[in-house]
């Protein structure tokens, strides 16, 4: 995976670095040196990005729309179905 593509992965999936590092349980500096193209993510994980965020930009038309300027009111008994 090139450092275009895993920046890309990372932003259709609104991960950070710092999420991906926390994630791996690696060094932040790790992540960075990936999305810089100092080197190459190892093909699992670049594998388990493209999976995941493949399905995020596929799915994106399909999220949820009615929850938009919605907010929990503890007042009201039963939330509407906003889906």
């Amino acid at each position: 995976m090139k450092a275009d593509r895993f920046n890309q992965a990372l932003t259709s999936l609104y991960w950070s670095k710092e999420t991906l590092a926390e994630m791996l349980g690696c060094d932040i500096s790790l992540v960075e040196a990936y999305s810089q193209g100092l080197v190459e993510p190892p093909p699992k994980l670049s594998a388990w990005l493209e999976v995941l965020a493949q399905l995020h930009e596929d799915l994106a038309d399909q999220m949820p729309s009615g929850l938009v300027g919605k907010r929990y009111d503890h007042r009201t008994p039963t939330q509407p179905d906003l889906f």
